[in-house]
C-alpha cells in the first residue's frame, strides 16, 4: 500500500486509560471498537498521515475494507458513522481520515532522529 520511499507504520498507539475508560468504551459497541482498531492499523499501513487510501490516493470501497477486515459492510458503515459523529473520523470525497492521527503515532518514530545522533548503540537493542 505504501509507495516506494514511504514509511509504513509497524504499530500505532492505543492509550490504556483512554481505551479502557474513555468515551470510546461507551460510545462504541465491542464489535465497533474492534473495527476502530482495524481502521487505525489500516491507516498506518497506508502511510498517508491518517488517510485510508490506495497507492494512487483513491478511497478504498467500503466493500473492499469490510472484506479485508472480515466483517459485514453494515458493521463497517455503522462504525464509520459513529466515529464521524463522535469526531474520530472525517470523510472527504470518500476518503476516510483519522482525526488526530499524530496521537496514534509511536514515540519510536519521533525519537528516531535522536538515536541516530547519539549513535548506533540505541538501535541495536542495548536496552534503551
Amino acid at each position: 500500500m505504501a509507495k516506494r520511499g514511504a514509511t509504513r507504520r509497524a504499530w500505532v498507539k492505543l492509550f490504556i486509560t483512554g481505551w479502557l475508560h474513555g468515551s470510546i468504551r461507551w460510545q462504541l459497541e465491542p464489535d465497533e471498537r474492534s473495527v476502530w482498531a482495524d481502521l487505525l492499523c489500516l491507516a498506518g499501513e497506508c502511510s498517508k498521515h491518517g488517510r485510508i487510501v490506495d497507492n494512487d490516493n483513491n478511497p478504498f470501497p467500503i466493500a473492499y475494507i469490510a472484506n479485508h477486515f472480515n466483517i459485514s459492510p453494515e458493521l463497517l458503515e455503522r462504525t464509520i458513522s459513529k466515529c464521524k459523529k463522535d469526531g474520530r473520523l472525517e470523510e472527504n470525497n470518500g476518503i476516510l481520515i483519522i482525526i488526530n492521527w499524530g496521537v496514534y503515532q509511536s514515540e519510536y518514530e519521533r525519537q528516531k532522529k535522536y538515536r541516530k545522533v547519539k549513535g548506533a548503540i540505541y538501535d541495536k537493542g542495548a536496552g534503551f
